[in-house]
């Protein structure tokens, strides 16, 4: 039948019978903070605690094993391959591999995110005040009584070497190794029969005991004590020993000299047992195992609340189970060697200081008028011993002068609700929300002052200045012993709005604000602390602990800022849960001596420890499989994973991921999973690191991997592809220019056939039809002459002016159709031979002007028809309406462009009226349109007229 937990259940029913106290140790009140199963923690019972060189705790409980990071809970039941749910112990081999022993008597081991069983399957008996661990030859050991067992299997790759299972034969988990001699045998065997132990005992397990190795020293453990001898050539020697008392369940050797007592219902004993110093954790618990990890954290499994986690036991709490009435902590004073402590509900607690660890906590009730607002808001201490206590109600005072609590009763000095106390001479000054008062003379004088509608919330004296924080601003304040006083906004240009808070050490202020964190005011001037330096932007109080300390209180915990220099430098510490404070949430502090009083929600927190200037750096470890892929194909979600390892920052990790050479910024991110669905094909580097709460960065963590392209994304592919695209287009642009090459090699056949046919029109019609008119008109001439003065001459001379203007149509016909006059240089002769014969019978003197020069610039017959109409049409008008002297004609051709004006000096004409009234004009129109050409007439009645012809040729 499986052992499962039945001999522990015995064993902690028989202590729980012989139930003891051991009073003479004072109980340690620390912040611990509670994992059980309602965070992901299979199971509230916790038989083992271990951290893995890697820097995990795993967690052995009756429901499977967990592994913790500080963040998230990664579990394994039989599911997963545990050889049973319930786990005693665990342990790590050289191979980092971590092994776990079940309730069936074997065990299984952990490597690359799978448990595998071994081959082997032999039983192996670890009895439950046993150690478990593997020695520098990767054996599995089990340590009970005066001897170490060793077990052997092929999965466990151990060295070989000639001692092995000797009686007297010791090893340590960290590689210690030690023969006992006969002599150091008999001295063992001495002092356990001096405790009535024996070999007997240690079998049937009733004082069971064990031997175990650390650095110099071996230790001789049981339940009651420890015996350390001295490791020496000569063999071992004693040295100390260390008792203790309780219903003892383990002892466990923790590292530095000390050990960790697990008990029943007393908790958890860390004993040094070199010097016998000793402390108390969780008493009224049943601890079963404990770790101080390498962060110096303190790890305590329990019976039935899971685990808890100390970030710095050298921080102690004064808590509700101290005695405190309200752990909702406000403010701190101290006066005449008490600490007191000011709570909601008008509650005042006091603590006498420098008694002993653990003094009686009393308290004073203050009575108010109201129930709704009684808070405690200010406590000022003043000469003499007396302590001014500000609250929603009033001021009262308290004289602790004579030492004796009893008599201590507080007395009202004025009503109200009170914003806050400062105190110079023996002058004192305090604010209500929108007021000052003063009370000097022993404080018998009283004078007020009101501001208007400011909503003041704090004061301090500043150099014999009483300065005024209000929701609007920084105010100084000048009492003159009138009924309003003098008051100035100061500091404007630092834009320095909602003022929570002051605190003046007489060379420097500092004025705490809601938003933009501190500002320190040294002479003329200004320094601004902010987060992420400081804890936070929002400043809850401002405390000098002496002269070159300032403490920023805020609901992020407390910043302390240490200046030197006279303030040209300095340093900052933070402190908060992660250093064992119980809250972030802080509200006051004071200082007494070498102690340092830290007030929050959760409780008082008293240390010596401020600096944190060592504290340990996160670890970013990968959290993949060893070897995990890093080549992906294109498409293919690229996901990484990585875990960052900072217990103190109680799970507060921020990752930063960038890839390298691609991202110029950092993107955050709460968790360490990096995903990238549609990276372009490429090697990258994925770097990663992790800040913990003090932004403190880990070293980097680089993924280097690739990003494969689909089949035709390669290379090649694409090679051939561009070519293909290449040679296609190729062909293509081929084939087009080869049709327009065919089709202008068409076109200019065609050109050339019309050319010959005009060529051979105009011959046929000069030669044929030309000759034959020609002719005529001789013959007409010549009777015309004859019959001069006959009646016929009419007729027939008329019949001699009709046949002349068919013989010019002809010619121009001719003209036009004749190829070799197509450059323009022979339109512009031919333009200027008819404009001359146009003018020779007319009073008006012809300007020419023709610069078309010697390039063959061709102009086709029909335009050359057009151009020349247009132009004899103009011409004709100048002869026939325009009664001018003169008369110009430029022809000239500039870039493919033919410029023709025509102009005279004329009487001109109104262009609105004959536009449309005569032939001659409508025929420039029209002719100008056919030629697509630009045409402007410029005239006006007594101004001449002009005439401007552009053709694109």
């Amino acid at each position: 039948m499986p052992l499962k937990s039945s001999f522990l259940k015995l064993l902690i029913l028989t202590q729980f019978l012989f139930l003891r106290t051991y009073a003479s140790i004072p109980y340690q009140i620390v912040y611990l903070k509670n994992y059980g199963a309602t965070d992901g923690l299979l199971s509230s019972r916790v038989n083992y605690l271990m951290q893995d060189s890697k820097g995990f705790i795993w967690i052995a409980t009756d429901k499977g094993v967990s592994r913790f990071d500080g963040q998230h809970f990664k579990n394994f039941t039989s599911a997963d391959g545990l050889e049973s749910n319930e786990c005693f112990r665990i342990a790590e081999d050289n191979y980092h591999r971590i092994f776990f022993y079940c309730n069936n008597y074997r065990f299984c081991y952990y490597e690359n995110g799978l448990i595998h069983k071994l081959d082997q399957q032999q039983k192996i008996w670890v009895l439950p005040f046993s150690n478990f661990f593997f020695n520098r030859y990767n054996e599995l050991c089990v340590n009970y009584a005066l001897s170490t067992k060793v077990y052997h299997f092929s999965q466990l790759r151990s060295r070989p070497h000639a001692l092995q299972n000797l009686i007297g034969y010791t090893y340590g988990p960290d590689g210690e190794e030690l023969i006992l001699s006969e002599n150091d045998l008999n001295i063992l065997e001495k002092e356990l029969a001096s405790g009535n132990l024996s070999y007997v005992t240690a079998k049937n397990n009733t004082k069971p005991y064990r031997l175990a190795l650390q650095q110099n020293h071996l230790l001789l453990i049981t339940k009651e004590w420890v015996q350390v001898y001295q490791i020496e050539k000569s063999g071992i020697s004693p040295l100390n020993k260390v008792r203790f008392a309780g219903n003892v369940t383990s002892v466990y050797p923790t590292g530095k000299n000390t050990v960790a007592v697990t008990t029943v219902k007393q908790g958890t004993y860390i004993i040094n047992y070199l010097t016998g110093e000793r402390k108390n954790y969780l008493n009224n618990n049943i601890t079963t195992a404990t770790v101080i990890d390498r962060e110096n954290n303190l790890w305590f499994g329990s019976y039935d609340k899971g685990f808890f986690l100390s970030t710095n036991p050298e921080v102690k709490v004064i808590n509700k189970e101290s005695g405190l009435a309200n752990e909702d902590v406000l403010k701190l004073g101290i006066a005449g060697g008490y600490l007191f402590t000011g709570h909601i509900l008008s509650v005042l607690n006091y603590i006498k200081l420098g008694v002993n660890p653990s003094p009686p906590i009393g308290s004073i009730s203050i009575k108010q008028d109201r129930s709704d607002f009684n808070r405690i808001t200010s406590l000022v201490t003043i000469p003499g011993n007396r302590l001014m206590i500000g609250t929603d109600n009033g001021i009262f005072g308290l004289d602790v002068s004579n030492n004796n609590p009893l008599s201590w009763h507080p007395v009202k000095c004025f009503f109200g609700p009170i914003k806050g106390i400062a105190q110079q001479s023996d002058s004192l000054c305090f604010i209500s929300q929108n007021s000052v008062l003063t009370m000097s003379n022993e404080f018998k004088n009283l004078q007020g002052y009101a501001f208007e509608n400011l909503r003041l919330t704090s004061l301090a004296w500043y150099k014999n200045t009483i300065l005024i924080g209000s929701l609007y601003g920084l105010y100084k304040f000048t009492p003159n012993g009138k009924t309003s006083g003098y008051y100035t906004k100061i500091l404007p240009d630092k834009r320095i709005d909602v003022v929570k808070c002051l605190a003046s050490n007489n060379e420097a202020c500092a004025i705490g604000t809601e938003a933009k964190g501190v500002f320190l005011w040294v002479d003329k001037k200004i320094i601004q602390f902010n987060s992420p330096t400081i804890s936070s932007g929002d400043i809850r109080k401002l405390i000098w602990t002496d002269a070159n300390t300032l403490w920023a209180c805020t609901a992020n915990g407390v910043s302390i800022i240490s200046f030197s220099n006279n303030y040209q430098n300095y340093r900052v510490s933070l402190l908060n849960t992660s250093n064992g404070l119980p809250s972030d949430n802080v509200a006051d502090a004071v200082r007494n001596g070498h102690d340092y009083y830290i007030a929050t929600d959760q409780g008082i927190a008293v240390t010596q420890n401020l600096g944190n200037a060592n504290l340990p750096r996160p670890v970013i470890i990968n959290d993949g499989i060893s070897g995990n892929q890093n080549s992906f194909t294109y498409g293919q979600p690229v996901v990484f994973n990585c875990v960052a390892l900072s217990y103190k920052s109680m799970g507060k990790i921020q990752y930063r991921f960038r890839l390298k050479g691609v991202d110029k910024n950092w993107s955050a991110a709460p968790s360490g999973e990096k995903r990238f669905d549609l990276l372009p094909p490429g090697n990258y580097e994925l770097e990663a690191v992790a800040a913990d709460r003090f932004n403190q960065l880990s070293s980097s963590l680089i993924f280097k991997f690739a990003v494969m392209p689909l089949w035709y994304q390669q290379l090649w592919l694409q090679v051939m592809a561009v070519l293909s695209a290449i040679v296609i287009v190729f062909l293509l642009v081929r084939k087009y220019y080869q049709s327009i090459i065919g089709l202008q090699k068409k076109d200019y056949e065609n050109a050339l056939a019309l050319q010959r046919e005009r060529q051979r029109i105009s011959s046929e019609v000069h030669d044929d039809l030309g000759a034959s008119i020609s002719g005529i008109k001789l013959r007409t001439e010549l009777l015309s002459r004859k019959v001069a003065d006959q009646p016929a001459f009419k007729e027939i001379d008329a019949i001699h002016e009709a046949i002349t203007d068919i013989s010019t149509q002809m010619r121009l016909i001719i003209w036009s159709l004749d190829s070799e006059n197509d450059e323009v240089s022979n339109l512009a002769n031919f333009i200027h031979k008819q404009a001359i014969k146009i003018f020779d019978f007319s009073n008006i003197h012809l300007h020419e002007s023709t610069s078309v020069g010697e390039t063959a610039i061709t102009i086709n017959g029909e335009k050359r028809r057009q151009v020349y109409l247009l132009v004899k049409e103009a011409l004709n008008n100048i002869v026939k309406h325009s009664e001018a002297q003169n008369a110009f004609l430029e022809i000239s051709l500039y870039k493919n462009r033919l410029y023709i004006s025509i102009r005279d000096d004329g009487r001109g004409f109104d262009p609105d009226l004959r536009k449309y009234e005569t032939m001659g004009i409508r025929n420039i129109y029209a002719r100008a349109k056919r030629l697509n050409a630009e045409l402007k007439i410029d005239t006006a009645p007594g101004k001449g007229t002009s005439i401007s012809l552009k053709l694109n040729l």
